[in-house]
């Protein structure tokens, strides 16, 4: 019995290889990008933010570096010598009430950002655009600055998407 099962065992196994799945271990290489290999340096050069909100620049700036380093795609460098530097431009930034009751008081607010990341290779010296990233939100129960926090958050995922798809 203990024959026929391990048999069958190595039989599954075999054959979820054969269907081009592989197993990863805690080393994992990083995915291709654009740029390149993980070992390449990189740093934000440029942050253009149209909002009022002091604390975006932080946020976004340790955003990327958190999706950086988790999806392992490059070394971030905090000077002007980096392979490619980083630039972040909010190209539109709304945010209001869209639905208010008769006392004036806000029922349900929108958000929509608009966002385009550039990547320049600074040894090539040519730029790598993701074109404009849009994300719109309705929020009830979360405050304005949570809210936004979220968007953004969506927005540098889909960024970093964006970095991946080499195709």
């Amino acid at each position: 019995m203990k024959k026929l099962s391990s048999l069958f065992a190595l039989c599954l196994l075999l054959l979820v290889c054969s269907c081009g799945y592989t197993v990863q271990g805690l080393h994992q290489t990083a995915k291709n990008s654009i740029f390149g290999s993980g070992s390449k340096s990189v740093s934000i050069t440029k942050i253009e933010d149209p909002s009022l909100y002091p604390w975006i620049n932080y946020y976004v700036t340790n955003q990327f570096h958190t999706e950086m380093n988790f999806r392992k795609l490059a070394v971030w460098e905090v000077s002007e010598k980096a392979d490619y530097h980083i630039e972040i431009l909010l190209h539109k930034f709304d945010t209001g009430a869209s639905l208010t009751d008769e006392q004036d008081r806000t029922l349900l607010s929108s958000i929509n950002i608009q966002m385009e990341v550039r990547v320049i290779d600074t040894h090539l010296n040519t730029t790598w655009t993701s074109g404009i990233l849009s994300h719109s939100e309705y929020f009830q129960n979360l405050s304005e600055e949570d809210a936004i926090r979220e968007t953004l958050n969506e927005l540098v995922y889909l960024a970093f998407n964006s970095f991946e798809n080499t195709f």
